[in-house]
């Protein structure tokens, strides 16, 4: 089961993690088996799960290495009846070119132990991102 505060404190590190442009800040967060699912993976011709947190902070780090300047933002959230799962709606942000560009996404998370053991995405892969 996790809290509210865990559940700001873990969007906090993402955060830091996504700013720095190294999301190994956030290993912590994770179960070591944790399984990672988004829609992005076809992009990169990636299985559809990745397992292990060290397959998920690689395909993360392939994902954000050519977004410069990110601001990851979690601007929703809502924890499940059981403190077992939350939802997230995260605002990411990030400098391409001369122009600010931003992806609205949906975030579920799966807990064992607090840690996230289950990290999926929900967004639409074809859509083009907001030009800010």
């Amino acid at each position: 089961m996790i809290s509210q505060d865990t559940l700001l404190a873990q969007e906090e590190c993402f955060g830091r993690a996504f700013a720095a442009g190294d999301p190994a800040i956030a290993r912590d967060l994770y179960e070591p088996n944790v399984v990672y699912v988004s829609p992005t993976v076809r992009l990169f011709g990636w299985p559809a799960e990745i397992d292990g947190v060290e397959r998920t902070l690689e395909f993360i780090a392939l994902t954000i290495r050519d977004c410069p300047d990110i601001r990851y933002e979690a601007v929703e959230h809502a924890l499940t009846a059981r403190r077992d799962a939350a939802f997230v709606r995260v605002r990411f942000d990030w400098t391409q070119g001369t122009e600010r560009l931003r992806s609205t996404y949906v975030v579920v998370y799966r807990y064992r132990d607090a840690r996230i053991a289950r990290q999926e995405l929900y967004y639409d892969p074809s859509a083009a991102p907001e030009r800010l």
